[in-house]
């Protein structure tokens, strides 16, 4: 882990004995920076606006005396190591200094030996506190990433995970602000947060020049691997090995949710200067009060979920066990959202599996019970055979029919998960409707659609399309059906959505079947397209859409098949 700077607050009026002593110290001990003030109450203006490691301060100065100094800086910093010098020395300013609270006392001598005690002291006291500190955050991190994680037991969906890790550690003493996001199509976008945000996340994420701190969220993507900025004003990175670094990922990022990750690690030879580019996002950071930030993939084998990013309100915040702990809490967090996929996933297949069963038991046997019926009629009756055959030609051709839908269900729904495959909607819109129309040369079958518009969906779609639209026509009772497609844009919660909309004239979706398909459970369905609407909501929902159901005034239905935008692979 890389040396921390000791920053020191020297308060001496004597301007000589301040440069001697600023001078040896810097001999003395490494990383240490001496800061200079002549008169207390400039040293305290400057304390509220600036971190420091320790005062060291002359007890005989204008006025204000070193112990009253001390009461003041113990209002400012309660625990800041103090170390008081006087010239003359006596047993009972000791004693008051010691009462009030001193870390140390040193009485001023002659030549380079009291500079050389002044500098161990310091150290000891610093290295103390800095100790101290380490234990009581760490004990605090461990307790809080219990806590957290205890909440992930309960949750029930992705975003109760998400939502629920930010706003815990948010409302911690540990961390100011966390937010949780993922990358897509090349770009961060932030899903979760909590905390003093005050529009950070827009100001950063959302400007025209683009300059925001994906550096280093990019970094974690691309490497998979906790990314440490130590001290935002200064711009410097740290990765797995804590050196600073500064990685410009060129290449988009290819690492997302359900995709494998290297796990490994971006090293550079030499420290890159900060970046100016990254300005924007630091001045925002630092209005904020954000000094330091850890961004902490959530990875579970060799999926990357997104990262998870926590700031604190002083520079140096993360040593190396808390960059341990916070890898592990990722790795964490990243399992229970593969959890609850799979709990999902796993209520999804026995709702199929009820679906199926429904099937089988009330399709398939009500129709079998009629063709043996009208096969007995058959058996007694010769002559009046003819409407008894076509009732079981017809019977039979259904049960074909259910038994092809079956098929194509389990075909379609055994692929899992979310695809991100970009598909143009447009032509499976245009394809399909050409085919209906040669089916059903009696429906008027209009579209209003763009050139183009690209949805994350397969092939898939295009049963989609055919079912909502053959559902359209087919339980149409007019004579001649008025059935209309469009593809509309839209945008809500900063998402882009593509909206497929079909109207049709006839009598209406049953509400039985609406309220079947919202609720998720699966009951006797009212008619034939019952399963065609199952395959649909299920096929929408796993590219992660939505099937809506409307009225069409004065008659008719409305049905909405919202699916996520893409980006045309061409660009």
């Amino acid at each position: 882990m890389e040396r921390r700077p000791i920053r020191v607050l020297h308060v001496e009026d004597n301007q000589f004995f301040a440069t001697v002593a600023s001078d040896i110290l810097q001999q003395k001990l490494d990383d240490v920076e001496v800061h200079t003030e002549n008169a207390p109450h400039d040293a305290l203006n400057r304390l509220k606006e600036e971190q420091f490691d320790c005062v060291v301060s002359d007890y005989e100065m204008p006025g204000m005396n070193g112990l009253e100094l001390l009461d003041s800086v113990r209002e400012i910093r309660p625990e800041l190591p103090f170390i008081l010098m006087t010239g003359g020395g006596s047993e009972n300013t000791a004693s008051r200094a010691i009462s009030a609270g001193v870390t140390d006392y040193l009485q001023k001598g002659d030549g380079r030996r009291q500079f050389v005690s002044l500098a161990n002291r310091i150290e000891n006291a610093v290295s103390h506190r800095r100790a101290e500190k380490a234990v009581r955050r760490q004990i605090a991190i461990n307790d809080l990433i219990w806590d957290v994680s205890q909440s992930l037991l309960e949750a029930s969906t992705r975003e109760d995970i998400e939502k629920s890790v930010c706003e815990r550690l948010a409302d911690s003493q540990s961390y100011l602000f966390a937010w949780v996001g993922k990358e897509e199509d090349g770009c961060i976008t932030p899903r979760f947060s909590a905390g003093i945000e005050a529009g950070y996340l827009d100001a950063v994420f959302h400007t025209d020049t683009k300059e925001h701190e994906s550096n280093s969220v990019s970094r974690a993507f691309e490497t998979g691997e906790i990314q440490i900025t130590q001290d935002i004003a200064d711009g410097n990175f740290s990765g797995e090995d804590f050196a600073e670094v500064e990685v410009s990922v060129d290449k988009e990022i290819e690492s997302t949710e359900g995709t494998s990750c290297t796990g490994k690690v971006i090293h550079t030879e030499e420290i890159n200067p900060p970046d100016s580019s990254l300005e924007h996002w630091r001045e925002k950071a630092l209005e904020r009060g954000y000094h330091s930030k850890a961004v902490i993939p959530l990875r579970y084998e060799t999926s990357l979920y997104g990262v998870l990013n926590v700031y604190t309100d002083h520079p140096h915040a993360f040593d190396e066990t808390e960059r341990q702990v916070l890898s592990k809490f990722g790795n964490s967090i990243a399992y229970a959202i593969n959890s609850v996929r799979t709990r999902q996933e796993l209520v999804r297949r026995e709702q199929r599996l009820q679906v199926f069963n429904r099937i089988l038991r009330h399709n398939l046997r009500n129709d079998l019970n009629v063709v043996l019926g009208h096969a007995d009629n058959i058996k007694e009756t010769v002559l009046e055979t003819a409407e008894s055959v076509e009732i079981i030609k017809r019977k039979a051709a259904e049960l074909i029919d259910i038994s092809e839908k079956a098929r194509e269900v389990g075909k379609t729904l055994d692929r899992s998960g979310k695809t991100e495959t970009a598909v143009e909607i447009t032509s499976i819109i245009e394809r399909a409707c050409s085919d209906l129309q040669r089916s059903y040369p009696n429906v008027a079958l209009s579209t209003e659609l763009p050139d183009t518009a690209w949805v994350y969906g397969d092939k898939t779609l295009d049963t989609v399309i055919n079912k909502v639209v053959e559902n359209a026509i087919e339980h149409n009772d007019r004579d001649a059906p008025d059935v209309m497609l469009s593809v509309t844009t839209v945008d809500l919660e900063e998402d882009n959505w593509t909206e497929i909309i079909v109207l049709d004239d006839g009598p209406g979706i049953p509400k039985e079947e609406q309220l079947v398909l919202i609720d998720g459970r699966e009951t006797a369905l009212q008619h034939g397209s019952g399963l065609g609407l199952w395959l649909t909501n299920w096929v929408v929902g796993k590219f992660g859409g939505e099937l809506t159901f409307g009225t069409n005034e004065p008659r008719g239905s409305i049905v909405t098949i919202r699916l996520r935008g893409a980006e045309s692979p061409s660009g």
